[in-house]
Formats: structure tokens, sequence, C-alpha cells
């Protein structure tokens, strides 16, 4: 069964200065190459969202011979790359990723694939209930349709597709099982979680 993997990247981290995230410098390397590295393991094909030509044209000197789309809609978030990236995805399941997550454990992604199996989504669930969306897969017909529905209520949140859909919410024990320390979800969202994942990354390449 062929899989599809989108990254979200078309977004810019206010607490990061607005600066690019996906281009950030992590041990000598765009941060986003980390995330493409991890997901060509497992998936057939990787689309990246973009917000415009001008991004694609940087990110694709950097990461030759992928799929850029762009944003459906300005101002509505991720939810507008999530729309345009699976539309441009062939495949019935597709794993939806944000583009600052430098540890993603292609095994975890593996198991979200199968955990998908007879369900619209697979989900991961931490123990206080907060999901992580963007960490998940989903059905690519039924996801284009329910987030076409959000957009057309005026939702612009990642959870506002989920009301329709079939999830299988995996619970973060799971998880666990294969990456202990659940280093998959680490994200770089301030200049403190920059330092954090640049002192793991130096750690991990000693």
């Amino acid at each position: 069964m062929a899989y599809c993997a989108l990254i979200l990247a078309g977004g810019k981290g206010s607490r990061m200065g607005f600066q690019e995230k996906s281009l950030i410098d992590i041990n000598g390397r765009p941060l986003i190459s980390y995330i493409v590295d991890a997901l060509e393991k497992v998936v057939d094909n990787v689309i990246i969202s973009v917000r415009d030509r001008k991004q694609a044209k940087i990110l694709g000197e950097l990461l030759p011979g992928y799929r850029f789309t762009y944003d459906a809609s300005e101002n509505k978030g991720p939810i507008s790359g999530i729309i345009s990236g699976l539309e441009a995805c062939d495949d019935e399941y597709c794993f939806i990723s944000a583009c600052d997550m430098p540890f993603l454990n292609e095994n975890v992604v593996r198991m979200l694939f199968e955990k998908c199996r007879g369900f619209d989504a697979a989900i991961p669930r931490w123990d206080d209930g907060f999901l992580e969306p963007l960490h998940a897969v989903y059905r690519t017909v039924p996801m284009i349709r329910e987030t076409q529905y959000a957009i057309e209520r005026g939702e612009k949140i990642i959870l506002a597709p989920l009301s329709g859909l079939n999830v299988n919410y995996v619970e973060i024990d799971d998880i666990k099982n294969i990456d202990p320390d659940l280093r998959t979800f680490i994200n770089v969202n301030t200049p403190d979680e920059l330092r954090s994942v640049m002192e793991l990354v130096t750690d991990v390449h000693r």
C-alpha cells in the first residue's frame, strides 16, 4: 500500500521572530530536512505545503525533487495548507506533520499508518486529552471533505475537521513503547526550545 506525507511549512514562528522555521539551521542542516529524511523511510511521496512560489523556490533549492503546494487561502492558518496538500496526494493515507519536529520517529509514523486502517484518522492523544493533529495519519478523501466543510463554516483551527471523522485516538503509552522519551513530538516554537533541540542533536551525533 502506498503512503503519502504532507509537511506544513507555510507558517512563520511568531515567537521565533517570524523567521522561516523550516530553514532554521540545526547542526548545519535546515530543520525541515530532518523531517524529510525520517518520512522518506516510510512513505512513497512527500509533499511540502508552502505559502507561495518564493518560499517554494528557496526550499526547492535545498530539497530538489519534492512536490510543493501552496496555501489554498490566505490567513486561514495550517488548515489552508492541509487542503491544498491533500488534494495533491494520490494515496489513500497521508501523514501530516509540522515542519519543526527534528526527532520525528519513523517507527512511530509506521505505527500510526497501521492504526489508521479501518478509521479516517489515527491521532496521538496525551493523558490529559491533548491531541497531536500535526503528527497524525488521515485517510485522504474524508479529510479533504471535512477540511472543506470546516473552511466553509469559517473554522480555522486544526481540530475543526475531526468532528466528521472516525478517529482512532492512539494513547501516548502505545507510542512510548516505540519512543520511550517521546522525542518524536519535540518541536521548535521558542528560542529556548531551539537551544534544547540543538543540545539534543549534538548529543545524538557525538
